[in-house]
């Protein structure tokens, strides 16, 4: 076998999807290097908090994996840059030729997922609605022309989890607690309870499955915060449990999109939506009904969806299709 040729890439952003990401990719290195010829060197790491560093020949990601702190081995050597646009140009100095985005989007302009449309690079984003499972590629790729109408989903995490916590006779407080600690709920749980994480990623959703160019403010959106603790409770007991819905439809050329809580009767696929576990069901033309469950996924298929969309840049590298840069965000 050649030696490998480097795939350099930046890292924006150093939170848990990040640190599950690079031994993922350390476990997978032999693998790109056997059926694609690379081999992933870490050329920056960047995070708002703690500065932006670039290394002038980068870091393999093994190596890179079996360190307690792969921070570290950056910023303690390196004098940190001034912004991420500083960190991105000089990555690209150093020779990088991704970005590997995992930072926290901010919900009211886009950024910094949105910088991607204005250096006219690829962006791949297959782990912001539902982690790694292959839903954006699965469109993609394998169901060429088979006409998605319409989907329902439960697509936040959180609020599936603090509904059944709920029904299990916890207060929203004392839910929203376990799920904290838990990891699966924010400090600030806010965008999850209200309804905004499901309305962006509803949002996303109707624009790559169903070809729509909606805004997130064009769907309605109703939050669980204000769902009676007894209300909850009752339609559990009635076998109707209430989740977070995300919809959207084609209609007439038209995009009609919601999310809002609401009983589930007891033979719908999303009942299967207990805990963390996620559900989709497409409507299709040429396939009928298409349902998809994640099993309690964690921050590992997170990562994978990463991973995934990294792949798929190689992929089209090789057949001499897109741009060598790419960009990815996570949920």
């Amino acid at each position: 076998m050649q030696t490998p040729a480097p795939l350099r890439f930046l890292l924006l952003g150093f939170g848990n999807v990040a640190k599950a990401f690079i031994p993922l990719l350390a476990s997978r290195s032999d693998w790109l290097a056997r059926e694609y010829g690379v081999l992933p060197i870490i050329s920056g790491i960047g995070t708002r908090r703690h500065g932006y560093f670039v290394h002038a020949t980068g870091i393999d990601a093994t190596s890179l994996a079996q360190s307690s702190d792969p921070l570290q081995h950056f910023s303690s050597e390196l004098q940190p840059l001034e912004d991420a646009i500083a960190f991105i140009v000089e990555g690209k100095n150093a020779g990088a030729t991704m970005l590997i985005e995992l930072t926290t989007q901010h919900p009211q302009d886009g950024q910094p997922a949105l910088l991607s449309r204005h250096t006219h690079t690829q962006f791949r984003f297959e782990s912001t609605v539902m982690d790694g499972l292959p839903l954006v590629n699965l469109a993609q790729y394998t169901l060429p022309g088979v006409d998605i109408r319409s989907f329902r989903a439960l697509l936040n995490s959180t609020t599936n989890l603090v509904l059944s916590l709920i029904e299990q006779g916890h207060s929203l407080p004392k839910a929203i607690e376990k799920a904290q600690q838990l990891g699966i709920a924010e400090a600030d749980p806010s965008y999850d309870l209200d309804g905004w994480d499901a309305t962006l990623k509803t949002t996303i959703l109707a624009n790559t499955l169903l070809a729509g160019r909606i805004t997130p403010q064009q769907v309605t959106c109703e939050g669980i915060r204000d769902l009676p603790s007894e209300t909850i409770r009752a339609a559990a007991q009635a076998g109707t449990p209430i989740r977070l819905v995300s919809y959207a439809n084609r209609q007439d050329g038209y995009i009609v999109a919601s999310v809002t809580p609401r009983p589930l009767p007891s033979n719908d696929i999303l009942q299967r939506g207990i805990g963390t576990t996620g559900v989709i069901s497409l409507d299709t033309e040429a396939m009928g009904t298409i349902s998809l469950v994640e099993h309690a996924p964690t921050v590992l298929q997170t990562a994978y969806g990463v991973f995934s969309d990294l792949v798929t840049i190689v992929q089209q590298r090789d057949r001499g299709q897109g741009r060598a840069t790419a960009q990815w965000a996570s949920r």
